[in-house]
């Protein structure tokens, strides 16, 4: 079945399919609070939840491998966060990161042995060399 939605094109999204094929995630940044909202494609119902206690500013939604969970990657004025989140909403840090710098996302392998992260951190130094 396939599925349109209404999307604000000023705004950030993340998602992700399910690994089975039948769940479509979708998550839209720059929220007080992450919200992931499940588009079933397989004419079931539709559902969204909030992530307990989560910062704000979702920049990725990956399924896990077994279509249980989520690695959400979060930003704030703080710093970046990996988060694994359940179905129901329930988040637990697994690295984070204080400091400026761009997203941050959780890649499981498709075994779900592994988890890929990537994370960068902005690092600025200015020299001024005078006489050169």
């Amino acid at each position: 079945m396939l599925r349109t939605i209404q999307k604000d094109p000023a705004a950030d999204f993340a998602s992700a399919l399910s690994p089975d094929g039948t769940t479509y995630a979708i998550s839209k940044g720059g929220e007080a609070e992450i919200h992931i909202r499940l588009l079933s494609l397989s004419g079931g119902s539709d559902r969204e939840f909030t992530v307990k206690g989560s910062p704000s500013n979702a920049y990725s939604v990956d399924w896990s491998s077994d279509g249980k969970a989520f690695y959400v990657g979060s930003s704030s004025p703080q710093g970046r966060t990996l988060l694994y989140v359940d179905l129901k909403g329930n988040a637990h840090v697994l690295w984070q990161f204080k400091g400026r710098g761009g997203d941050i996302w959780g890649v499981p392998s498709p075994d779900g042995h592994y988890l890929a992260i990537l994370d960068h951190a902005f690092n600025h130094n200015v020299w001024m060399l005078e006489g050169f």
